[in-house]
């Protein structure tokens, strides 16, 4: 073992000493515990934020305990603590995470934050058995919509038969994220210069020819050369790191009409942008609510092919059901090579009432929006209060 990490593992226990002398003086108090765990470190920052202004309601009745794992330094109330010490923590009331930890407190109500807001695939079909292996761990699974329901109740039905696969309780609480950041953006006057590149993670497929990530630099170059917008690359905050995405921001870092952005809350990001570029990101969706601006949707006839697959082993995945696919061009428009970007973009901005109106038509269909914190508290309040 190293030398960080030995500091690691001490920081750790020193946490787990800490975490539970918090979880002991509660109990003596009669007070609640919630205990919140970023498990990624890349991503913990892109959740305190919206997970905190959720939480905050509960501070008069509970104790709220946040567990992160990375290097940086949250604040009061964060404990650095690495996933597999979380088994040494004592019972709590609620378990929660918005992003996967494949260990929870035991003795608790383990809660999933879903942090999609459209039914996009959660992953590839050849890690679809063990992400539920992995939901298996939580009892409940808090999502934006009937249609994410309908998504996960199709997922564990393909795996019904294994004895190790559990289906947690689906709830349907419409989108925290969503509300928290619609209010904030709300207040950001900003003049609409940019298109915003946001791939979906690349760790995400199991087949490289779907991403936009093979045409990256194809695109940004095409639009820089053929549009007046700045062209802003935000890649997932779990590949900031990588050598592909590093070569493309050194590829362009000097030219003035491109920006990257590393940035943990993208709400100034979206406000600049008058269109949005992915593949298969859940964030085109968002993008597109939140703004009421469209996205443009890179899709391959690799990724076409799976979409629209007769094939029994791809077809049994639904992919042309999906209402991610299916609305794409109600939200904005389908392109199949980086070329046709600039004239796409060129048409889609002598358009822009036409898809504000078909947005805030689909927008109608997610319940919860603008009442998911009321919605939130309601089912945490149950949890709590009800057992």
């Amino acid at each position: 073992m190293n030398d960080f990490s030995f500091f690691n593992a001490f920081r750790s226990l020193i946490s787990v000493i800490l975490i539970n002398t918090i979880i002991i003086y509660s109990r003596i108090n009669k007070k609640k515990i919630i205990f919140f765990y970023h498990p990624r470190k890349l991503a913990v920052g892109i959740h305190t934020f919206y997970v905190e202004d959720l939480l905050e309601e509960f501070r008069e009745s509970s104790v709220i305990i946040y567990g992160y794992n990375d290097v940086k330094n949250f604040g009061k109330n964060y404990f650095f603590i690495k996933g597999s010490y979380l088994k040494l923590l004592l019972g709590i009331d609620i378990f929660m995470s918005a992003n996967m930890s494949d260990v929870v407190v035991a003795n608790s109500k383990k809660v999933y934050l879903n942090h999609h807001i459209y039914d996009s695939p959660l992953v590839n079909s050849e890690k679809e058995k063990t992400l539920c292996r992995r939901f298996s761990k939580y009892d409940i699974v808090f999502l934006p919509s009937q249609d994410l329901i309908k998504l996960f109740n199709e997922m564990f039905a393909r795996y019904s038969s294994f004895a190790d696969i559990k289906k947690p309780t689906l709830i349907e609480i419409g989108y925290p994220k969503f509300d928290f950041l619609e209010k904030k953006i709300n207040n950001i006057k900003s003049l609409r210069n940019c298109i915003l590149i946001s791939p979906t993670n690349i760790y995400f497929y199991s087949d490289p020819k779907f991403s936009l990530l093979n045409e990256l630099d194809k695109l940004i170059t095409e639009l820089i050369d053929n549009t007046e917008f700045n062209i802003i690359f935000r890649p997932h905050p779990l590949n900031r790191r990588d050598p592909k995405i590093l070569k493309i921001k050194n590829k362009f870092n000097n030219s003035s009409k491109f920006i990257y952005d590393a940035s943990e809350d993208y709400s100034l990001t979206f406000s600049k942008s008058i269109c949005f570029i992915t593949d298969q990101s859940d964030t085109a969706y968002m993008f597109a609510f939140l703004t009421k601006h469209p996205v443009v949707f890179y899709s391959n006839k690799n990724l076409e092919y799976l979409i629209n697959s007769e094939e029994s082993e791809i077809k049994k995945y639904g992919y042309c059901n999906l209402k991610y696919f299916k609305n794409r061009e109600k939200v904005g428009a389908i392109i199949s090579q980086a070329e046709f970007a600039s004239e796409k973009i060129n048409k889609i901005k002598n358009n822009l009432k036409k898809y504000e109106l078909s947005i805030s038509e689909l927008i109608k269909e997610i319940r919860y929006l603008g009442k998911s914190k009321k919605k939130f508290i309601e089912e945490i309040n149950k949890l709590l209060f009800n057992n």
